[in-house]
């Protein structure tokens, strides 16, 4: 996705770039599921997994947006970002991911009926790149997600 970014191909980026964060985000919330159950694991009953389970199945069928959005919700609830931050880089990273998530859908519908600004396009797809890569830098993911998401 970068060298794509970095060669230009924004409009590659901003079609790419929302399944990417979703593929993203499951693989943190495998690893975060693993983690939970390695601590809890005793301690949830057997409902409690099962209910769980169906959850992330449900929030996984989300729209790209709102699945997005709800690990950036984790990122805020976890304090990733310092307190008195926190709603700050929060509000910067939903504004992108909307604004990401309305191009790519305006560019899939309208592509060839209206022109849109270079300028739009390329800091779209800038924006998706600091999303990919808060994503990918995640601590309970393993450096070749940060590698795929490079090439």
């Amino acid at each position: 996705m970068a060298d794509a970014h970095n060669s230009g191909d924004y409009f590659k980026v901003i079609m790419l770039a929302p399944q990417l964060l979703a593929k993203v985000g499951n693989a943190i919330g495998e690893v975060g599921e693993e983690i939970t159950n390695c601590i809890v694991g005793d301690c949830l009953s057997a409902d409690d997994k099962e209910v769980y389970s169906l959850i992330g199945k449900l929030e996984q069928e989300l729209s790209d947006k709102a699945y997005i959005a709800s690990v950036l919700v984790s990122y805020y609830e976890s304090e990733f970002w310092s307190k008195n931050h926190s709603k700050k880089e929060f509000v910067k990273y939903f504004t992108k991911l909307e604004d990401l998530v309305a191009l790519r859908n305006l560019l899939a519908h309208e592509f060839y009926k209206k022109p849109l600004p270079e300028r739009r396009i390329k800091n779209c797809s800038k924006s998706a790149m600091d999303l990919l890569f808060l994503f990918a830098n995640h601590e309970y993911l393993e450096p070749s997600v940060l590698q795929s998401i490079q090439e």
